[in-house]
């Protein structure tokens, strides 16, 4: 009898993901997840219990990688509104790279689905401290303001809600330089 196939938790994470994408986060199951890693679905109980627990995994994993693309833009620059603006467009880059995943950060299924609290502290507190240099009397207000709209306008724009035409990545830069200025009033 052969020794049964070990799954990385690095290939178990890119299954999810790549079902997400290719069939949407309704398609994640624990039989969709262990056939696409070769295993049977009572393997995948040692890393998740649940479907959630799935979905988790890969919530945690575009956290890891939107954090990892926030500090590559922050080391480049000092300056609150750019961290701030860098903030935004590496939310868009995800977005556009990994739209189904993206959702999970902001519209779970349930909230077990989305990112574990421990993987959103680093962006949280880099967040909260550019956005306290530009608005310090009411920071989280401003950091929601700036995340809201800058994850609505990925939603519209992964969901094809700018027909009128027009630079679609010129509208973006124009409403976040809006934003950044409201906030900063």
């Amino acid at each position: 009898m052969p020794a049964p196939q070990r799954v990385t938790p690095e290939a178990l994470v890119s299954a999810i993901r790549e079902i997400s994408e290719r069939e949407g986060v309704d398609a994640v199951t624990m039989s969709s997840v262990a056939a696409a890693v070769g295993v049977r679905a009572p393997s995948l109980y040692k890393r998740a219990a649940n479907r959630h627990d799935l979905l988790r995994l890969a919530a945690d994993d575009a956290v890891a990688e939107l954090t990892a693309d926030i500090a590559a833009r922050a080391a480049r620059t000092n300056d609150p509104r750019e961290i701030l603006a860098g903030t935004a467009r590496a939310l868009r880059a995800l977005a556009s790279r990994s739209p189904h995943i993206t959702t999970l950060l902001f519209c779970a299924p349930a909230p077990q689905s989305g990112p574990s609290p421990d993987s959103l502290v680093p962006i949280m507190t880099d967040l909260l401290t550019a956005v306290s240099a530009i608005a310090p009397d009411d920071p989280l207000s401003a950091a929601r303001t700036l995340t809201a709209w800058a994850y609505g306008f990925c939603t519209m724009e992964q969901n094809g809600g700018f027909r009128q035409g027009g630079d679609v990545d010129a509208a973006f830069e124009r409403g976040l330089e809006i934003v950044l200025r409201g906030l900063a009033a």
